[in-house]
């Protein structure tokens, strides 16, 4: 039996990426490679990692303090999914293993205070003498009771911190940090019948008129099937925990703790009738079965239009997966849509589902892990982090919208969910499905090159027509005298569709009231002092905002640099779309969803809840808005600034505004009414456009693929952006140039080229500026291997993301 383990330290630090080895304790002898444990690291107990077990002299090594979990938390599957990202990735082993722990640590640690080894009261005395009576208060309290946490201390005497820092000075006290496990199951009673039915009925009947609670108890007991009852029937009962205790101490009952799992999902399907698959749905399913009962990895990209029923086709495939004893992961790009999805799964599958994403508590994601480990449910539906599921029998990954760039994360390890789920699932032998209406050119690009099998799904359900799409062109608009963020063609629009009492879905991809505010006389735009970023007006608290570092500041009187009180705002946010539809709708019944009114728990839900209920006319919104939604009412979609992103020097600007445009546009007409989009933009002649309005997939990417290949840009390269930053914007200017030299003559023997150094769009952050260096290559492994052999996935000036989505 080996007596030492190689563990991964959890802190986040790139300077501690290998294993450290540590003495397995007698008392702990089922630490298997997996295992999360509890380990002295310095002066801490933190969390580790087993990666690997020895034979090593455990006289000279810590031991392990603790073990985490009856079993590994991680199996074969998900170490071997780790390694991947972390060497595809550039980021450390730990940081990869953390995404697979809800909220990426297993334990809580709280800063406590105890006496030291040995306490020379005179001393302490006579340092006491001259403070005030609140320190000999709190010392009294912590030599007391042997050890004392802050919470306790803070409300012992508020405010502690100085009086922390005299004693630790002074070394009356020294740290004693507790340590407990995060995510601990809730639990409840239940209390059972110890005796037969016909001595419990005895005894009923021959207790005193004194002892009511006991007897109404007992007789709620006798009442039930099982003859048990939970603690919140006793609730109801208004039976106390003291009433069970006394009949449990005559041995009339037993008492018996079972865990609770919180879902905040709980009763969210409803049952729906059989539909009858269509014949591209039965298609589509009779080229994915073979595959999920082969257990050989495939891969399948079903380009299907809005509306075409591609859910149903997931819900089946599911099914298949299921009937095998094997697991599935669904992923859904925005936590908005995460309701929708889990109510048609829920009606097919019930409690088999659980469901994952970051606005739930850690808690209910340690549950909902919890039942996947222990085989209560198979199937987990969430945004990008339910791809880290402990599934150990996997055999699907389904992602939903795979063309969204919210499968990319922003920090690190700044992965991208489809290639971490596709080689998840080819470690694994699992079907991967892909769908979506407008895919990434990358993916359509390796379907065609038969990377992964394409199935087209060119029909609504129904045959329902796709909605025709009026562009207007907002300069004719202005040469026309009208300066309304609302058309003429949106607002007839909307009044025919609210007078048929349908509802309608404007989109508008900015928040807050106005984009900037400038002052007419200077030309100077407020930003903010710690971002090179301007600032937003927000109406309701009447602030402006920076939308980096969201440090709100006050509006000002006049110009801060002309003293001008010419002061104007520009741009249209979701709040001055919303002011200007009440103003033309008094009556319409307008519901906002945008960041700023999605910040509560199941938020989104709610919002989109009420609007499929019929409670508003209007659903306006960002990016949330557009996708995933389907609600039979919905027969007007409008998008304003449809073009927003196309002016950006983004290589994806025209891929994300075409795909922004198809999704918006598809939330019309998908039931019995007929439905109808009106699209605003002041470039009404760019193919992204014209290729949107005409829900044209083919024309768009015959367009965007020749401009690719011209410039060499992905699907036919790959992309490395290096984001360099300083505290100071002549030493960023100077790290930039100096590593530009370098990686030019590190990389020459490579199929690589190097663009910039050039300034981050946003160049400075949080008071730290931002300079981009693009590492465009065909050996990307090369490149990476060496980068990271060249010490830059470690330097904490650098940022390195591989296959960014955004490289401004």
């Amino acid at each position: 039996m080996s007596n030492t383990a190689q563990i991964i330290v959890n802190i986040p630090a790139r300077s501690l990426d290998k294993p450290f080895s540590y003495n397995i304790p007698i008392n702990l002898p089922n630490i298997q490679v997996g295992s999360r444990v509890l380990v002295p690291f310095g002066n801490r107990k933190v969390e580790g990692f087993v990666v690997g077990l020895a034979d090593e002299n455990p006289e000279t090594l810590k031991p392990i303090l603790d073990v985490l979990d009856d079993h590994p938390w991680f199996d074969s599957n998900m170490l071997a999914t780790a390694n991947w990202l972390s060497e595809y990735y550039l980021c450390s082993l730990g940081e990869a293993m953390r995404l697979f722990i809800p909220g990426q640590s297993g334990i809580r640690t709280q800063k406590a205070y105890q006496a030291p080894a040995e306490t020379d009261m005179k001393r302490v005395e006579a340092l006491l003498s001259c403070k005030p009576e609140e320190y000999r208060t709190t010392l009294t309290y912590i030599y007391e009771r042997g050890l004392a946490t802050l919470p306790e201390l803070t409300k012992l005497t508020g405010n502690m911190g100085a009086i922390i820092k005299f004693f630790l000075q002074h070394k009356l006290i020294v740290h004693a940090d507790t340590v407990s496990k995060r995510g601990k199951a809730n639990s409840t009673i239940i209390i059972k019948l110890a005796v037969s039915r016909e001595v419990a009925e005895q005894i009923e009947q021959t207790l005193p008129k004194s002892k009511t609670a006991q007897r109404r108890l007992l007789s709620a007991l006798l009442d039930t099937d099982t003859q048990e009852l939970t603690a919140a029937q006793l609730r109801s009962l208004s039976i106390t925990l003291e009433t069970v205790k006394r009949l449990a101490a005559q041995g009339l009952v037993t008492t018996r703790s079972v865990p609770v799992f919180r879902n905040s999902y709980a009763g969210s399907h409803q049952r729906t009738t059989e539909v009858t698959l269509t014949l591209e749905q039965s298609h589509a399913l009779q080229l994915i079965t073979p595959a999920i009962h082969s257990g050989i990895h495939r891969s399948f990209l079903i380009h299907g239009v809005t509306g075409s029923g591609k859910t149903l086709v997931y819900i089946k495939a599911v099914a298949e997966a299921r009937c095998l004893d094997r697991q599935a992961i669904i992923l859904v790009p925005e936590i908005a849509l995460t309701s929708q999805i889990v109510a048609r799964f829920k009606a097919e599958f019930g409690d088999d589902v659980v469901v994952m994403h970051s606005k739930l508590s850690v808690g209910e994601r340690h549950d909902a892990w919890r039942r996947l480990q222990t085989g209560q449910a198979g199937i987990v539906i969430g945004a990008r982090s339910a791809l880290f599921a402990p599934v150990s029998h996997l055999g699907l990954i389904i992602i939903d919208e795979e063309h969204e760039f919210t499968y990319k994360q922003e920090e690190t390890p700044r992965y991208h969910a489809r290639e971490v789920a596709l080689t998840r699932a080819r470690l694994s032998g699992a079907t991967v499905i892909l769908g979506s209406a407008t895919p990434a050119v990358e993916t359509y690009y390796q379907a065609l090159q038969g990377e992964h099998i394409l199935i087209p799904m060119n029909n609504r359900v129904d045959n329902t027509p796709m909605p025709p799409v009026t562009v207007v062109d907002m300069r004719q608009e202005l040469a026309q005298g009208r300066r309304s963020v609302i058309s003429q063609s949106l607002q007839d629009m909307l009044t025919e569709t609210l007078a048929k009492k349908e509802q309608a879905v404007i989109l508008l991809n900015r928040r807050g009231y106005s984009t900037f505010v400038l002052c007419r006389e200077c030309g100077h735009v407020l930003k903010c002092r710690h971002c090179d970023i301007s600032l937003v007006y927000h109406a309701p608290a009447n602030v402006l905002r920076c939308h980096y570092c969201q440090e709100r500041h006050t509006i000002p009187d006049t110009c801060p640099k002309c003293s001008s009180r010419y002061i104007r705002y520009f741009g249209a946010g979701t709040q001055k779309v919303e002011e200007a539809l009440t103003a033309l709708f008094p009556s319409a019944r307008i519901v906002r969803m945008d960041q700023d009114t999605t910040g509560g728990k199941m938020a989104h839900d709610r919002i989109l809840s009420a609007f499929a209920a019929g409670t508003y006319d209007i659903l306006l919104g960002t990016q949330m808005v557009a996708k995933g939604h389907d609600i039979p009412n919905v027969t007007a979609v409008g998008i304003i600034s449809a073009d927003t992103a196309l002016n950006l020097p983004d290589f994806r600007a025209a891929e994300k505004t075409f795909a922004l445009l198809t999704q918006a546009a598809g939330r019309a007409g998908r039931g019995a009414k007929a439905g109808q989009v009106v699209m605003q933009t002041y470039n009404p002649e760019h193919y992204a456009v014209t290729a949107g309005a005409a829900h044209n997939y083919q024309a768009f990417y015959q367009e965007e693929i020749v401009f690719r290949r011209q410039l060499d840009y992905p699907p036919f390269s790959n992309l490395i952006k290096i984001t360099v930053q300083a505290g100071d914007e002549i030493t960023v200017h100077r790290n930039a140039n100096l590593l530009a030299i370098e990686l030019t003559q590190s990389l020459t023997k490579t199929d690589s080229a190097i663009i910039g150094p050039f300034p981050a769009s946003v160049n400075k952050i949080k008071d730290v500026f931002r300079v981009n260096i693009l590492i465009k290559t065909q050996g990307l492994s090369t490149v990476t291997r060496q980068l990271s052999a060249l010490g830059m996935a470690s330097r904490r000036d650098l940022i390195v993301d591989i296959d960014p989505v955004n490289v401004l």
